[in-house]
């Protein structure tokens, strides 16, 4: 009613005013009296609001959506009030509708279009990683040849962020929840990272209880474990330095984290960790940081229904729990 009330605000001004001016006029000629007066002002506001009381009921669903606005996809397609103000309005709706979906249609299929080639080229791409590392297998032992190999999983860890990253939009089409033994897959993790903790001379401590199981994906978990455990050790480049993985029970919570006791993340840097392509000063520092781990780790954790939080201090150590429900 309010906006009705606005909407036809000039009009009721107009109204009022043209007939104080002609009954005004009509008094001081002397054409009509102060009994006709007030009959004409009662009879006039009768038929102005009988007018705007019929106008009102025409166009009360669309006074009340243009009030409410549009809240869901149904509000466009819903029926108005038979005027003709009301039809036209419902129109101009559903064409922006049907307008606005063909430009979303148009950016879907782009952005499929985009996640398929990236797929593709992923997959074209770890063919000849392949290769390489199997020529690589008749130079083992060789300086040289280790450092290539150490090259090549780098471009491997990239390529499989690149791809997991394609498939967050699909998340829902390509996981399976499942029981899962927690320190099994976690050893095979720290195995798989053996040759980065003897380089880097980071020694790999599991306190995981071999009966901790958990409800999850098991091939995004280990996106999520390797993840972190990579992180752990690229920023504990010190001699001696342990990398601690614990699981263990609070509140019918199995949380397990991941410690390291490297350079940790300035107090500036810690509430943005998780924001896509953020590398903050450490990544700035040594160079090698998409900003993309973490921002993953945490979308995969969210579609599974973890938690993931971080915990650290600057030149003291990092320290990163999921938290399994």
């Amino acid at each position: 009613m309010r906006l009705f009330l606005k909407n036809n605000s000039s009009y009721i001004f107009i109204y009022f005013l043209g007939l104080v001016i002609t009954i005004g006029y009509s008094n001081i000629k002397g054409f009509i009296g102060y009994s006709e007066i007030i009959y004409i002002i009662f009879f006039n506001t009768f038929i102005l609001l009988s007018f705007f009381s019929f106008n009102y009921y025409k166009n009360k669903k669309l006074y009340k959506l243009l009030k409410d606005g549009v809240k869901a996809k149904n509000d466009v397609f819903m029926e108005l009030d038979g005027s003709a103000l009301s039809e036209s309005i419902s129109e101009i709706f559903k064409k922006q509708f049907e307008l606005y979906e063909a430009e979303i249609q148009k950016h879907n299929k782009i952005h499929n279009e985009h996640l398929t080639f990236i797929n593709q080229w992923v997959h074209q791409m770890k063919t000849p990683l392949s290769v390489i590392k199997l020529q690589l297998k008749e130079y083992e032992g060789e300086e040289k040849a280790e450092s290539i190999e150490e090259e090549v999983n780098k471009l491997n860890k990239g390529l499989n962020m690149a791809l997991n990253f394609a498939r967050l939009d699909s998340f829902q089409k390509d996981f399976l929840v499942k029981e899962i033994n927690l320190r099994g897959v976690v050893m095979e993790i720290v195995n798989k990272e053996k040759k980065s903790f003897i380089k880097n001379k980071i020694i790999p401590k599991v306190e995981i209880d071999k009966g901790i199981t958990v409800y999850s994906d098991l091939k995004w978990l280990k996106v999520i474990i390797e993840q972190l455990i990579s992180n752990g050790i690229k920023y504990s480049k010190h001699e001696g330095q342990e990398l601690i993985i614990m699981a263990f029970k609070d509140n019918k919570k199995i949380n397990l984290s991941i410690s390291d006791n490297g350079i940790g993340i300035p107090k500036k840097d810690i509430k943005r960790v998780f924001d896509p392509f953020f590398t903050g000063e450490n990544g700035r520092k040594y160079g090698e940081s998409t900003g993309m781990g973490l921002y993953i780790a945490k979308e995969i954790c969210k579609n599974l229904g973890h938690e993931i939080n971080i915990d650290s201090s600057f030149n003291i150590g990092t320290k990163v729990t999921i938290m399994f429900r």
